[in-house]
């Protein structure tokens, strides 16, 4: 099964894709990757990306589209091929919500930008959703902003709708979990519940 995490910066997810490598792995048949920068050569993109030096507003996008072309070719399809378990931080659905959203880029040439490279599809997608405000506070304790974190308040509020409005076009797909309450115990509890239900035994 391939799955991925998303949600904006400072909602959980890389505590909660830990969580479930750590489960399915234990018969070493599961994959943990990021975007951007899974494979190797990405992280060069991926500074390129969050130092914030870019300046053409399709340069982002086209950067991502290049390092999630050689994740998928080198590490992602491989591992599907090979009846592992993917595990992806953040994947195409970042895409959409942070150029589209976030940045205003249109939305038709970024959506199709991935059947256009024959890129896998997720089987399902956690969004972690939690308020703007509730996320960057966690995201200032961690240091230095990077390129998105220091959009602001209302930079990550366009995000958070553009997920939202993504997670309601495919519900099939998307499994939407309201994290501001729950401890993270309690979130994979909701994350184990929702894989279940979608035929993945845990």
């Amino acid at each position: 099964m391939f799955i991925t995490f998303e949600g904006i910066d400072g909602c959980g997810k890389s505590t909660q894709a830990k969580m479930l490598f750590e489960l399915l792995n234990k018969k070493e048949n599961a994959l943990l990757t990021h975007e951007p920068g899974g494979w190797e050569g990405g992280e060069a993109l991926r500074a390129l990306v969050l130092n914030g030096s870019l300046r053409h507003r399709w340069s982002e996008f086209f950067l991502f589209m290049l390092d999630r072309c050689e994740h998928a070719a080198r590490v992602i399809k491989p591992a599907i091929d090979a009846g592992k378990h993917v595990i992806c931080e953040r994947y195409h659905d970042s895409t959409l919500a942070y150029q589209v959203w976030g940045r205003q880029l249109p939305y038709g040439p970024v959506r199709d930008a991935p059947a256009l490279a024959s890129l896998p599809v997720p089987d399902v997608t956690f969004l972690f959703s939690i308020a703007p405000e509730q996320a960057l506070s966690r995201v200032s304790k961690r240091g230095p902003a990077d390129a998105f974190e220091s959009k602001g308040l209302a930079f990550m509020k366009r995000v958070d709708e553009g997920y939202r409005t993504l997670a309601k076009t495919d519900c099939a797909r998307w499994v939407v979990i309201e994290c501001g309450e729950k401890t993270p115990d309690e979130i994979f509890e909701c994350v184990k519940s929702s894989l279940r239900g979608k035929g993945l035994y845990l």
